[in-house]
């Protein structure tokens, strides 16, 4: 009976480009409208109408957001091996920029963030990192080069950026090798 009826569904979902869509956004939301594949026009929060059968709406979170980066072991200056775990706090300044720059935007903000705090880190021995990190100049320092990085191209204000985690580390690295049931025998070497 599914199949018998499902032109039904089809015919009205067909109609329903015809007739016009809105939504009541929060201040915190920011819509962007596309026609044809271009960015037609953006705005933020309030009414927002749109035909779906000629445009397509986006809606972004404008609002203050933070991401807690992964942990990443880096070596210092003097040879010391080390795991630190940062933050980043920003927001969206330019929603054109983010439109179209990138598909994912939260991603592209946090890969460039963990690239900061890793060229950062490295340019530091672990007493001058610690003493950095201690009177907060590190964390400016880091806020500065994502600025720099992500303000321009990607429209993106960094309000604060810092680590969160310092410690030192060891590092082990296993190499997964397959089940040990299926290993070769071993030959004697001659």
């Amino acid at each position: 009976m599914d199949g018998a009826l499902s032109w039904l569904s089809w015919i009205a979902s067909w109609v329903a480009q015809f007739i016009p869509k809105w939504d009541v956004l929060d201040p915190t939301l920011a819509w962007m409208k596309f026609r044809r594949g271009q960015l037609h026009s953006c705005g933020r929060g309030g009414i927002v109408i749109w035909w779906p059968l000629l445009t397509k709406v986006e809606i972004h979170s404008v609002a203050e957001q933070t991401i807690k980066l992964e942990p990443q072991s880096l070596i210092t200056q003097d040879s010391v091996t080390i795991t630190v775990r940062g933050v980043i706090v920003y927001e969206y300044e330019d929603l054109e920029k983010m439109a179209v720059t990138t598909v994912d935007p939260d991603d592209s903000v946090r890969d460039k963030a963990l690239m900061v705090v890793a060229y950062t880190v490295v340019q530091h021995t672990k007493d001058s990192l610690l003493a950095a990190f201690r009177d907060e100049t590190l964390d400016e320092d880091m806020r500065r080069k994502a600025q720099l990085l992500l303000g321009r191209k990607y429209g993106v204000r960094v309000l604060r950026m810092g680590l969160i985690e310092l410690t030192t580390a060891r590092p082990y690295r296993l190499i997964a090798g397959g089940s040990t049931d299926t290993a070769l025998p071993m030959v004697p070497m001659v």
